[in-house]
């Protein structure tokens, strides 16, 4: 269960034919493999909001297309019917988006809407609430009771309910403490692990993208900088920097340690890879 994007030509403006028009993506061409967890970053302003509204035509491109299984989805015949619940889209800040009465009614939103029947429902909603690390008692209760990370988690869950073949959240942990990351990121990484599911990563966040990204995109300025490996990506530190980014933490180090003579990768953005490379450089592995 995953689908294989791919943005061939891609430009979007705001204000389009006024005196305020501004292109926001300019020819944008990438592809997104089945089943990876990819982040796309870029700073404030580079298009990657944007861009993450086109994945499930929430947002339609004035130019080039926007393929899933290599079918525009914009295309008059394309067979998948509702594309959102083939591609979900978790926005920014989704908990200001519960709506229901109870936490079991808000997840159970979308499968009711696809047309599921009740023992369905309940086995997408018992399942969801599962992969975001939620207790089921939290079921009967109002949303609006929970903590502000129980709330994105629950708001995440709906969407997962739906079972996506394609997973997109844009910041999905913007504001939260590092437990409460941690929680969020653990929960999108067992969606993907336990149905194959392709995960796209909107985050400013370079720690979080070198800990859960497969790949990663950089866009700077409404366009496509770099795209690649995560390793190859945090290795190039002077063009982040040139994108207004800078590298985790860690690779941080490591570059700092090979600039000084130690034998280490400046490709390790993670503190499994920093420890491996440690350890072979002072060879006590």
């Amino acid at each position: 269960m995953s689908a294989k994007l791919e943005l061939q030509n891609v430009s979007y403006y705001y204000g389009k034919g006024t005196a305020f028009e501004v292109k926001a993506l300019d020819n944008i061409n990438f592809k997104v493999e089945s089943g990876s967890i990819t982040g796309l970053i870029g700073h404030t302003g580079s298009g990657k909001s944007t861009l993450a509204q086109l994945f499930n035509g929430l947002e339609k491109p004035y130019e080039g297309k926007v393929l899933l299984d290599g079918c525009d989805i914009w295309d008059k015949k394309y067979k998948g019917a509702r594309i959102c619940f083939r591609v979900g889209l978790v926005m920014q800040y989704p908990e200001y988006q519960l709506f229901e009465e109870t936490v079991y009614n808000d997840i159970a939103f979308g499968p009711r809407n696809m047309g599921l029947d009740q023992v369905q429902v309940d086995e997408r909603v018992q399942s969801a609430i599962a992969f975001v690390g939620l207790s089921k008692d939290i079921l009967t209760q109002s949303p609006f009771d929970l903590s502000g990370g129980q709330k994105r988690r629950v708001a995440i869950a709906g969407v997962m309910a739906m079972q996506p073949e394609m997973l997109v959240l844009d910041e999905p942990a913007a504001g939260l403490d590092p437990a409460g990351r941690a929680e969020i990121f653990g929960g999108i990484r067992r969606y993907r692990d336990t149905t194959g599911a392709t995960v796209i990563i909107v985050s400013h966040s370079m720690e979080d993208m070198a800990e859960y990204c497969d790949d990663i995109i950089v866009m700077h300025r409404g366009k496509v900088m770099l795209s690649g490996a995560k390793d190859e990506i945090f290795a190039d530190r002077h063009a982040l920097i040139e994108a207004g980014l800078d590298i985790p933490q860690i690779a941080r180090v490591m570059h700092l340690l090979r600039e000084n003579g130690l034998d280490v990768s400046a490709a390790a953005c993670t503190k499994d890879q920093a420890l491996a490379e440690l350890l072979k450089a002072f060879k006590l592995k």
